[in-house]
C-alpha cells in the first residue's frame, strides 16, 4: 500500500465514517457528513497536495527552461554546440530532477501526515503524549519545584460505558425485541484489564440465584432466546446476554459475528421481521438485528476521553514535530544547492498547511463533544423534604387529611402517634397525634 492510501484508511479511522453501522450520538453526526468527508479525503485532498508541488515545481521549471533558452541561444551566437556547455548540462539535470521530485515530494508529506496523526490516535482518542524526537517524550514544564503530570492530564475522561442498560426496540411488524443482561463480570475498582476484555456473549440456558428488595434468594431460569405474551395480547422476543471476561485478543465485533450466526438458528420463523435489511455503504447485507446488536454493545460499552483544547494541541505539536523530525539542520547544512533548501521548505510548507486544515476540521468534532459533556444538565425531576415545623398550619390541614401521607410516615418511622402539637404565629411546633380519623 502506498502511504496515500495508509493515509486515507487512517483518517477515515480518526473521522470515523466507517462507522456507518452506528446510528446514536456523535455517530449519527459523522454519518451526516460522511459522504463530505469521504470526498475531502478520497479527492480533494490528494488534489490539494498534487496541485501545491505541481504550480511550484512548474514555475521553477518555467524559470529554468528560459534560462536554457537563452544559454543555448548564446552557445549557437559563438558557434558552439549547447549541448557542450556545462550551464546547458547544469540546466537540463535541474529540469529532469524537478521533474520527478513532485512525486517524491507528495509521498512525502502523505508520510509525515500518516506519522503525525497516528502518533496521537488511539483506539478512538487523542492522547496527549508530547512526543520529543522518536520515542521520548517532553513534558510541560515551567521551573516549579514539584511538577504532576499524566498523559491525559489535559482531557475529560467519560466513562459511559458499562451502563449495561437493557434495549428494546420494535420490528415492522408491532412486535418488539428486547435485549436483557443477565450477568455482568466488570473489573474491580473501575481499573482496566490487562492483557483482558470484556465482551457481550448470547448467555447460556442455566438457572441462576438472584436476590430479592427483602433480600431472599430465589432462582430463574435463564434462555438465550424466549418468546414473551403480554396481557393485551402484544408479543416480544427477548434475547438475553452475559457480559464476560475474554482473552485481550477477542474482539466485540467477532462476537457480535458469533452471537448473530447462534440466533440464526434459535430464532423461529415467527419472527423473520428481524432479518429484514438495514444496509450500510460498507455491509449492504447488513440485517435489523445486526444493526441493533451492533448499537446495544457499543452504547452499553463506550469509554472514551474528550481533549479540552485538541485544536491549540495538535497545532503545537505539529510545529514541534516539523522542528524536530522534518526541519534537519543538518540536510540543510549539506545541501548542494539552494534550489534542495527551498525544495524541502516548500514540503514544509504543504505538510503544515494540509496538517492545520485537517487538525481544524477534527478539532471541530472534538469541541462540539466537549460542548455535550459541558452542558447544564435538565433536570427531569425534583423532590424536597421538609420538616413539619417549616409548613403553615393551613397547609397542614390537607396533609393530615392525606390518607396515603399518614400510613407513609406510619412504615417510615414505625409510630402510630405523634406528641400534641403547639403552634406559634401560625406554624407548627409539635404535631398532634396521628390517627385515622
Amino acid at each position: 500500500m502506498s502511504y496515500q492510501t495508509d493515509l486515507i484508511a487512517k483518517l477515515k479511522e480518526i473521522f470515523q465514517i466507517d462507522r456507518a453501522d452506528l446510528d446514536f450520538g456523535i455517530y449519527r453526526i459523522l454519518n451526516s457528513r460522511s459522504k463530505e468527508i469521504g470526498d475531502y479525503l478520497q479527492n480533494r485532498l490528494p488534489a490539494k497536495i498534487q496541485a501545491a508541488f505541481s504550480t511550484s515545481s512548474q514555475t521553477q521549471i518555467n524559470s529554468w527552461l528560459k534560462e536554457l533558452a537563452e544559454a543555448e541561444k548564446a552557445a549557437a551566437d559563438l558557434g558552439a554546440n549547447p549541448a557542450d556547455l556545462p550551464k546547458v548540462k547544469e540546466l537540463k539535470g535541474k529540469i529532469a530532477v524537478a521533474q520527478k521530485s513532485g512525486a517524491t515530494g507528495e509521498a512525502a508529506v502523505y508520510n509525515h501526515l500518516l506519522t503525525f496523526f497516528s502518533r496521537y490516535y488511539e483506539e478512538g482518542d487523542f492522547i496527549s503524549q508530547r512526543r520529543y524526537k522518536g520515542d521520548t517524550y517532553a513534558v510541560p514544564y515551567s521551573g516549579e519545584e514539584v511538577l504532576l503530570h499524566w498523559a491525559n492530564k489535559d482531557q475529560y475522561y467519560t466513562k459511559s460505558g458499562e451502563n449495561f442498560s437493557n434495549y428494546r426496540f420494535k420490528l415492522s411488524d408491532g412486535h418488539e425485541v428486547f435485549f436483557r443482561l443477565t450477568a455482568a463480570d466488570t473489573a474491580k475498582d473501575n481499573r482496566k484489564d490487562n492483557n483482558a476484555a470484556r465482551v457481550f456473549v448470547l448467555a447460556q440456558e442455566r438457572v441462576i440465584e438472584k436476590e430479592d428488595d427483602n433480600g431472599d434468594i430465589y432462582e430463574e431460569a435463564v434462555y438465550p432466546v424466549r418468546e414473551i405474551s403480554d396481557t393485551s395480547g402484544g408479543k416480544t422476543l427477548e434475547i438475553c446476554f452475559e457480559y464476560i471476561i475474554v482473552p485481550e485478543k477477542h474482539k466485540q465485533k467477532d462476537e457480535n459475528n458469533n452471537t448473530i450466526a447462534a440466533l440464526k438458528a434459535l430464532i423461529s420463523e415467527d419472527w423473520q421481521a428481524v432479518w429484514q435489511p438495514a444496509p450500510t455503504e460498507n455491509k449492504s447485507n447488513r440485517t435489523l438485528l445486526e444493526k441493533h446488536l451492533a448499537d446495544y454493545t457499543a452504547k452499553n460499552t463506550a469509554d472514551y476521553f474528550i481533549h479540552k483544547d485538541l485544536g491549540g494541541f495538535l497545532r503545537r505539536e505539529l510545529d514541534f514535530y516539523i522542528k524536530n523530525e522534518v526541519m534537519d539542520l543538518d540536510n540543510i547544512q549539506d545541501a548542494p544547492t539552494f534550489a534542495n533548501i527551498e525544495g524541502s521548505l516548500h514540503q514544509i510548507q504543504t505538510l503544515r498547511a494540509i496538517a492545520r486544515e485537517i487538525i481544524d476540521f477534527l478539532a471541530q468534532l472534538e469541541d462540539f463533544q466537549k460542548k455535550l459533556w459541558l452542558k447544564k444538565k435538565f433536570v427531569a425531576k425534583s423532590h424536597w423534604l421538609i420538616t413539619l415545623n417549616h409548613i403553615p398550619a393551613d397547609m397542614l390541614k390537607t396533609m393530615f387529611a392525606n390518607a396515603k401521607q399518614r400510613e407513609a410516615w406510619k412504615n417510615l418511622f414505625a409510630i402510630n402517634d405523634l406528641p400534641p402539637p403547639r403552634w406559634k404565629s401560625g406554624f407548627l411546633c409539635r404535631i398532634k397525634p396521628l390517627s385515622d380519623g
